[in-house]
């Protein structure tokens, strides 16, 4: 069975770069989900949010931790391993959860503003073997 969750949110921390001592790349994201709906007269309304821990892994955790800051809104697709944790707020005394995820990608979302690509050009060009270029082609047979 194919499980997929992806979600949008705000970075609500920092993100948190550990290396293993193993030496893996480890970064937690603490993401903020907020629902808000329009309400019957027209107005919208904030309901609770959702916090999710994101644990992201080697290459995707460094890349984490160099591009993502705090209030970033990002879009993460998290892999099928999830856990909930369920508490008492100890602010009002509700019942609360938080939901624990294992990212496979995190994006950063443009809804609310751009974003640039950091990618790189490539060190070295490699040679088309089939653009004919200014040589001549010779016959196949």
């Amino acid at each position: 069975m194919l499980f997929n969750l992806t979600f949008e949110g705000n970075l609500a921390d920092e993100p948190e770069l550990r290396i293993t001592p193993s030496g893996k790349a480890v970064c937690k994201l603490r993401v903020g989900h907020n629902t808000r709906r329009r309400s019957n007269g027209g107005e919208w309304t904030n309901g609770p949010t959702m916090w999710v821990t994101v644990t992201c892994w080697e290459s995707l955790a460094e890349r984490c931790a160099e591009h993502l800051r705090k209030g970033d809104t990002v879009i993460v697709e998290a892999r099928d391993d999830l856990s909930v944790w369920a508490y008492q707020s100890p602010n009002s005394d509700k019942p609360a959860g938080q939901l624990q995820v294992t990212a496979g990608n995190v994006a950063v979302s443009m809804r609310f503003a751009g974003a640039q690509s950091a990618r790189t050009a490539k060190a070295e060009q490699v040679e088309d073997p089939w653009a004919a270029g200014d040589r001549e082609l010779e016959p196949a047979f």
